[in-house]
């Protein structure tokens, strides 16, 4: 079912992604509209066909100031339509930075998280099954919800900006990304990304990195850093359950940053299931702080030879999108979420 046309700009839209979580999205979508119409009255949907149609949409449908903007699909589907909403239907380069719109003068957001990993409603403290997001999106409560802003080197080289709603990860992070997405049809999402991170511990090599930031009071700090992953979490897990800020708030106006710089792989292995727990903040060689914006750069390898590409790939809502040098900074209270009242 799909619709448009005059008049029917102040609906509410779904935007679906099909082959999310696997080709299950597209199966169950018949079922999800249905409940969507049956608990909102007369909406519109959009089932995509390419890798951001779902931005151009969304940006469409802020435009037309509908009230809300449903989406359906997995993390990747979600981060297309926040950047849709915020940004626009631009690509993403580097002049796509301008101050997106107030949060009250965009569409409210619901998510029916149907995708492999379904992190961010972990955070917003809903299941992850399909009903339990309809309920939130048909009670009607909204949450205000703070988003993250990157700008970094894309897989061209060019400088890309990007928002991001959950959490944007370098290093193992990236090579996560793509692990994942060339796992068997028939792993589940825990499995695939368990999987994943395993390779992507043995496969990733400790990076150093100037780490600039501004704290929580506006004064200035630098650290250095030799990690194998570094997490910058607006919300806690990603992975498909991994608990990496397990401290995380989606709604403090800070960013919590999460170093791994455990001095050798078999300690990550063998720490690998304290990150579904959440305990691996305690460990030896994790760090924590926390920042309302971050800068991560290369460290000049010796002979001042310029870092290579790829050399700490970046994971951002669960799409390996760049590389760094990486700048991130939160934008508080920059969306309304459909969500339980907290």
């Amino acid at each position: 079912m799909q619709t448009s046309g005059h008049g029917a700009e102040r609906r509410p839209i779904a935007i679906a992604n099909p082959v999310a979580g696997r080709g299950r999205t597209g199966r169950a979508l018949p079922y999800i509209f249905a409940a969507l119409e049956a608990a909102l009255g007369p909406l519109d949907t959009h089932v995509t066909t390419c890798a951001g149609e779902a931005r151009r949409v969304a940006a469409a449908a802020a435009g037309e100031r509908r009230p809300l903007v449903i989406s359906v699909g997995g993390d990747g589907t979600l981060n297309e339509i926040v950047n849709g909403l915020l940004g626009g239907a631009g690509d993403g380069g580097a002049g796509d930075a301008a101050a997106p719109p107030a949060a009250s003068l965009l569409p409210a957001l619901g998510i029916v998280a149907t995708g492999t990993g379904g992190d961010y409603v972990r955070s917003l403290g809903l299941g992850k099954q399909p009903a339990d997001c309809l309920a939130a999106i048909a009670g009607g409560a909204e949450r205000l919800v703070d988003v993250g802003r990157a700008r970094f080197m894309g897989p061209d080289g060019a400088p890309t900006t990007r928002y991001w709603a959950n959490i944007l990860s370098a290093g193992i992070g990236g090579l996560v990304d793509r692990y994942a997405a060339a796992a068997p049809r028939f792993f589940g999402g825990r499995v695939a990304y368990g999987q994943a991170a395993l390779r992507a511990i043995i496969t990733c090599r400790r990076t150093k990195l100037l780490c600039r930031y501004e704290t929580p009071t506006g004064s200035h700090g630098e650290r250095r850093l030799d990690a194998h992953a570094v997490a910058i979490c607006n919300g806690r897990t990603f992975g498909g359950g991994m608990n990496i800020g397990p401290m995380a708030a989606l709604d403090d106006g800070l960013l919590d940053v999460i170093a791994l710089e455990t001095s050798t792989r078999w300690r990550l292995i063998r720490r690998f299931q304290t990150v579904y727990a959440g305990t691996h903040v305690d460990d030896p060689g994790v760090s924590h702080f926390i920042c309302r914006a971050l800068e991560l750069t290369p460290a000049a390898p010796a002979g001042g030879r310029r870092p290579h590409a790829g050399l700490f790939p970046l994971d951002v809502d669960g799409d390996a999108l760049g590389d760094v040098p990486l700048r991130v900074e939160v934008l508080p209270a920059a969306l309304r979420v459909r969500a339980p009242s907290a």
